[in-house]
């Protein structure tokens, strides 16, 4: 954090001791250097109240860039604050969440330092650095001296904890924020709110933030598309399009206790690590089935019949699924995502499971001692690497399935409208983020 202090330093020093006007509107355009869709400060405070988002320019008078441009979205629990340098590159990010009344908890931070002037605006050759922090005290600092191309080193974060909160500014109280330590920005402030009255201006694109957005987690990747034969995609290694194959009932689960663990089997016979995301369901037998596609391979010159597997699921009801969304392990929040992210069940031997919770323990442990052992009668396998471990007697199951990789994998809940589950989903990342939905 000193380094990062002095590169602020430098950045803001014209800054200090001024008077700084507030002008509100959808965003900042640094190629123009202006206020783009300016809205009146009355518009920009009824925005603040129902949770709309909307952009706040803080300039100092005399100067042609902004001290910080604040993007403002509360529905979705959201301040972000950028910085700029004298050529108009951002050069500071500061992502800050509303997890508690009256209070913002500083999630994200991340500076940018240009050595050359000719670098564009976030460029990969920019050295970076960035701060992650979370409220259970889980932090992480990473500094990359020559930009997303080199090297990288890793330590904990030096921010004393009684900074990782900020009060939460009223509405055109803006100045306090400003004078955070946390942003680096030297001097006093004084807002001087801006009064003239703006009449809205003509739509000039697409309505909402412009220039940002309020961070968006990752997405469900096609849960319905996937499981739907004839359904075509793009790949981005496969020649063709794919098409999506009749669904593959591969076996039956039973969960006795009412409670779906998902997770690497690995993980299960010591219990101390991997903790499994949980999803209750009604006790009962469910299917467990596949999608996938066949397509023709080459290698080397030599070509051949290749088939992929997309995902699997458990299929808890036949009601139409009326929304996905994210499995959340304990104490976890899902307000805390970045752009893209996700929470997840982690992978060290490519392999997932569905198991009884109850039974979890037990399960892994034979599950385990069979595959290290290469033999015994514990484990029943299943076409397609597919394998099954049943307690003889309460009858709880655990049904393994094969993965691309290691790393974490997302589990995705399908609802009726009612909130009872109809699904459950885990698909294979490393083939559907290379997959496209073909439309035409």
């Amino acid at each position: 954090m000193e380094q990062m202090t002095r590169w602020k330093a430098e950045m803001t020093e014209v800054h200090s001791d001024v008077l700084v006007e507030a002008f509100y509107g959808d965003g900042w355009d640094p190629s123009t250097r202006s206020t783009v869709r300016p809205i009146p400060r009355g518009e920009a405070a009824r925005r603040d109240a129902v949770g709309e988002p909307y952009a706040v320019v803080l300039a100092a008078l005399g100067q042609e860039l902004p001290v910080a441009v604040l993007h403002v979205a509360w529905a979705d629990h959201y301040l972000g604050i950028w910085q700029f340098d004298g050529l108009g590159r951002r050069a500071f990010e500061a992502d800050l969440r509303k997890l508690e009344p009256g209070r913002l908890f500083l999630r994200h931070l991340a500076e940018w330092r240009y050595e050359q002037e000719d670098l564009p605006d976030l460029a990969d050759e920019a050295l970076r650095r960035t701060v992650d922090l979370y409220p259970d005290g889980k932090n992480s600092q990473g500094l990359y001296p020559r930009g997303r191309g080199g090297g990288s080193r890793h330590t904990l974060v030096d921010l004393p904890r009684d900074r990782w909160w900020l009060p939460l500014p009223e509405f055109g109280r803006w100045a306090h924020l400003l004078a955070a330590p946390q942003f680096g920005l030297k001097g006093t402030f004084k807002l001087v709110e801006e009064t003239s009255d703006i009449a809205p201006q003509p739509a000039t694109g697409a309505a909402g933030p412009f220039g940002w957005q309020p961070p968006v987690p990752a997405a469900a990747p096609w849960p319905e598309e996937l499981f739907t034969p004839g359904f075509r995609f793009t790949h981005q290694y496969r020649s063709e399009p794919l098409t999506i194959e009749p669904v593959r009932t591969v076996t039956e689960i039973a969960l006795p206790a009412g409670k779906l663990a998902v997770c690497d089997p690995s993980y299960l016979p010591n219990g101390t690590e991997g903790e499994p995301l949980v999803i209750e369901v009604p006790p009962g037998v469910y299917p467990v089935q596949e999608t996938g596609a066949s397509y023709e391979g080459e290698m080397f010159g030599d070509r051949f019949a290749a088939r992929d597997t997309f995902a699997v699921r458990l299929v808890v009801s036949q009601k139409p699924t009326a929304c996905w969304t994210m499995a959340v392990p304990p104490g976890m929040d899902v307000r805390l995502l970045r752009d893209g992210q996700y929470f997840g069940f982690g992978v060290d031997s490519a392999t997932g499971c569905f198991v009884d919770l109850a039974a979890r323990t037990e399960l892994g442990r034979r599950y385990m001692r069979d595959l290290t052992s290469g033999g015994g009668d514990d484990i029943h396998d299943i076409d397609g690497g597919y394998s099954k471990v049943t307690n003889d007697v309460t009858g709880a199951e655990m049904v393994t399935f094969m993965l691309g990789g290691d790393g974490v994998y997302p589990v995705w809940v399908g609802r009726d409208d009612t909130g009872e589950v109809t699904a459950v989903v885990v698909a294979d990342r490393f083939e559907v983020g290379y997959m496209e939905p073909l439309t035409s």
